[in-house]
């Protein structure tokens, strides 16, 4: 229980702090497409999940315009009813989106379902050691655990302000490490 409450105090201190530097950085979210171009092999990936930014997160717009007109294929997040989990479904331009569980839009149930090979995150805060920090429902947690347990590989990348740093991302055996952080400054590999 005293790890939930230290997770939640950290969650609101950072939530704080990032819509500050929302509203200071209105050109990070096209820096951050720059960066994504330094990953290993980026051309060679053809499945890339991301996710429609809401609130205070940098907003994904320009990358998931980006990964559409470079051919590769988009998917989006929903929540899949039975199993608590994150699934992917195809998204395009022509995508009609609906309101998901946490009134997020998603494609729709009727979209094709893909296994990603790199996976797209927002985050309150991020850490050296590759924690994040989510709003806490453990979706993206759980998802990679499902993945992993299926033996598909994939790449997760934590999307954040250079801002969002801090020292220590507090966290327990549930959490799952991410393996690069994108900002407008850089892409970080743990």
């Amino acid at each position: 229980m005293m790890i939930d409450k230290k997770k939640t105090f950290q969650r609101n201190i950072l939530l704080k702090k990032r819509k500050k530097l929302y509203l200071n950085n209105t050109a990070a979210s096209q820096k951050i497409l720059y960066n994504l171009k330094y990953l290993n092999n980026f051309s060679n990936y053809k499945i890339i999940a991301s996710y429609n930014s809401i609130k205070s997160e940098i907003s994904t717009k320009y990358i998931n315009e980006f990964i559409l007109k470079n051919n590769k294929i988009l998917c989006l997040p929903a929540i899949d009813k039975t199993s608590n989990v994150l699934i992917f479904r195809k998204y395009n331009f022509e995508t009609k989106l609906i309101s998901g569980k946490f009134g997020i839009l998603e494609p729709s149930e009727t979209n094709i379902e893909l296994l990603p090979e790199i996976i797209l995150t927002p985050c309150l805060g991020f850490d050296k050691n590759g924690f994040r920090l989510g709003y806490g429902g453990g979706y993206y947690d759980k998802t990679f655990v499902n993945l992993k347990k299926k033996f598909h590989k994939f790449i997760s990348i934590a999307v954040a302000f250079e801002g969002q740093k801090v020292d220590e991302i507090i966290h327990d055996n549930l959490d799952q490490k991410i393996n690069y952080i994108l900002t407008e400054k850089e892409l970080y590999k743990v």
